[in-house]
């Protein structure tokens, strides 16, 4: 059985959701994702390297256009289309651990440390819009 998604932390869930899209049918080795994460969640460098290549398929040395749209729409996804199934206790796991980012993006997207009331409301108004 595949374990819940909020055990993990955001990093990770990249990691575990994205890995499997980025491995097509021209790789020239299977990658056993679990194993390579906890391999990584251990410390191991060479593991979080190999994690790496498999993900900049470009290797332009980041994740840009296709390749990041993919990873992070692989996240969205797996999380949204699980919570309703998440224990009480995994869903406040991930709510701790993606909300204070969640925040400060949201209210001071650029990052300069400056909100206005009218920035505060516009930018409160989205986030809580119905999706």
């Amino acid at each position: 059985s595949r374990q819940s998604a909020a055990s993990y932390s955001l990093l990770t869930l990249c990691l575990l959701f994205c890995l499997p899209l980025t491995m097509g049918a021209g790789d020239s080795k299977s990658v056993n994702v679990h194993e390579l994460l906890h391999k990584i969640e251990a410390g191991d460098g060479a593991a979080l390297q190999e994690c790496w290549q498999h993900l900049d398929k470009d290797k332009s040395g980041s994740l840009e256009g296709d390749e990041a749209k993919k990873c992070v729409h692989a996240v969205i996804k797996e999380v949204v289309d699980d919570l309703d199934n998440m224990p009480p206790d995994d869903v406040k796991k991930l709510a701790k651990s993606a909300v204070p980012s969640f925040v400060f993006q949201t209210l001071d997207p650029d990052g300069d440390g400056k909100i206005t009331k009218d920035e505060f409301t516009k930018r409160i108004m989205t986030a809580l819009a119905p999706k």
